[in-house]
Parts: C-alpha cells; sequence; structure tokens
C-alpha cells in the first residue's frame, strides 16, 4: 500500500511538468502553423488570409523601411504590395523551418527564414533576396497573435561598411559645428 502510495505521489508531482511540456509543444505546433499560414499566403498572394493572424494594433516593418501599425494597415499594404507586378513575378525558392522562442508562457519570439528569387523594384533593378523575419506573438484569448514582426535582408559580407564612408564625413561636419 506503501508503495502505491509512493508512485502515485511521484506520478502527481511529475504531471504539471508533463502538462506544461505538452502545452508547450501544442502552443509550438499552433505559432508553427501560423507562421506557415503566413508565409502560404504570401506566396499565393492573399493578404487577406493573413488578417487573422495580427493583433488590432500588430507593428510591421520591412526591410525597405516601410512601417505599419494596426491590422487593417498592414494588410491594405500587402494587398499593394501582392499586386505590385515586381512583386508579383518574383517567387519563394528556399524555406527554412521556422525557430521558435517562449520568453514566457504566453509571449515567444520567432524567426523565420525564406529566398527569394525575381523581385523586380520601382527603378528596375531586380533582387534575389535572403530574408529574415522576426515575429513577437504573444497569446491571448487561447490564439497566438503577431504583435510586432521586423522584415530584413542579409546583405553580403562587406557590403554594410560602404554607407558608412558616406555617412561619416556628415557627422565629422555635424561634430565640427557644435
Amino acid at each position: 500500500m506503501i508503495r502505491i502510495a509512493l508512485v502515485a505521489a511521484v506520478l502527481l508531482l511529475r504531471l504539471p511538468g508533463s502538462l506544461a511540456a505538452q502545452s508547450r509543444a501544442a502552443d509550438s505546433t499552433s505559432i508553427v502553423q501560423l507562421v506557415r499560414h503566413h508565409v502560404d499566403a504570401m506566396r499565393h498572394g492573399r493578404a487577406e488570409l493573413q488578417r487573422a493572424n495580427y493583433a488590432p494594433d500588430a507593428v510591421w516593418n520591412n526591410a525597405f523601411g516601410r512601417r505599419r501599425t494596426g491590422v487593417d494597415s498592414i494588410v491594405a499594404f500587402l494587398q499593394a504590395l501582392y499586386a505590385d507586378s515586381g512583386y508579383a513575378q518574383s517567387r519563394l525558392v528556399n524555406e527554412g523551418p521556422p525557430e521558435v522562442f517562449f520568453l514566457r508562457p504566453d509571449v515567444a519570439v520567432v524567426h523565420e527564414y525564406h529566398e527569394r528569387e525575381g523581385q523586380r523594384l520601382a527603378d528596375g533593378r531586380v533582387l534575389n533576396r535572403r530574408v529574415h523575419t522576426t515575429f513577437v506573438l504573444s497569446k491571448e484569448a487561447g490564439r497566438w497573435l503577431v504583435r510586432y514582426q521586423q522584415i530584413s535582408d542579409e546583405r553580403d559580407p562587406g557590403r554594410h561598411d560602404k554607407p558608412a564612408t558616406i555617412i561619416a564625413p556628415a557627422f565629422t561636419l555635424l561634430a565640427a559645428a557644435a
């Protein structure tokens, strides 16, 4: 009888950790599905499908310096982007698996990587992009929502220092004037 009570006590002590692990796994699966839904909507140019992924006051920043706040503004921008012929001619050619990092049980950061070929800009340049997207998500009323999204392009090594040579003289002039 004591042995049964001991086994039951050990099982009860492990149960909360086991439930937490199951909950974390379920949350990870939900988050990965949200990111894949986002990428699929992007692939097919269907911005409206992304609406449900964003919190009402979400913030979205792209690699070209565009910032949008609020789900309606984000979806409107994406609709215009997906309709743009320069974007529409591009295609996803490689995707990495989303990486999920939990900050708290109800807050997660996700990294997503993909490559896009053939995006034509307004000036006629055609880009092959290596894109890193960081999402900050919160769980609200049982659903994961994007609160903040930052899109960044990976640049070739050495290219990031060229603008500094242009900017440095401006800082020198400002410092001299002060």
